[in-house]
């Protein structure tokens, strides 16, 4: 079963919440994968260049701020809208777009694993390090975390970059199939 898809009176409602439910799911999980990207592109390649505890303080602060509720609604709610995406795509029967957002939706799931058994395990490292200042081979943990960290980081983003790509590749089903019908 297909229905039509547009912004007029005449969309049917569910058609509706399920391509809200899609472009919440899409817009969430390209806000990780952004910030993922940001690290990978721009703050630890600037990080390459400072001293082994300004590197260290600088991780510490970053990883104490990131978990704040803004990112915990974009890192845990990606997923669980593109489950409940899922959910209702299944029960309108867009088949097509249903098998992509499942696609990103493992993808994201990935990267989430990924983050939690690869990431955030040396982000506790370096915080039970403590004050930079008082380390005593802040050099010695640094070489212990650092291309670890960005080797895990790299597999996130790839992750969920083809999370995004797969959730954007169901928007256009969806959209395809729901307009000619």
């Amino acid at each position: 079963m297909t229905e039509q898809f547009t912004t007029s009176r005449t969309t049917p409602r569910p058609t509706r919440t399920a391509a809200v439910l899609l472009g919440a799911t899409l817009l969430t999980t390209g806000l990780v994968a952004g910030v993922y990207f940001a690290f990978a592109v721009a703050i630890m390649p600037g990080l390459g260049h400072v001293d082994d505890r300004t590197f260290i303080d600088v991780l510490q602060q970053v990883n104490k701020r990131i978990e704040n509720p803004v990112f915990f609604a974009c890192f845990f709610g990606a997923p669980i809208l593109g489950v409940i995406s899922i959910v209702r795509t299944r029960k309108l029967g867009l088949t097509e777009a249903n098998r992509w957002i499942i696609a990103g939706v493992v993808l994201a799931f990935v990267g989430m694993l990924i983050t939690m058994g690869g990431n955030i395990p040396l982000n506790n490292k370096l915080k039970d390090a403590g004050d930079p200042a008082r380390i005593t081979d802040p050099a010695k943990l640094r070489e212990d975390v650092e291309n670890t960290w960005i080797a895990w980081n790299i597999a996130r983003t790839l992750a969920a970059t083809a999370a995004l790509a797969t959730l954007t590749r169901a928007v256009h089903i969806l959209s395809r199939t729901t307009r000619t019908s």
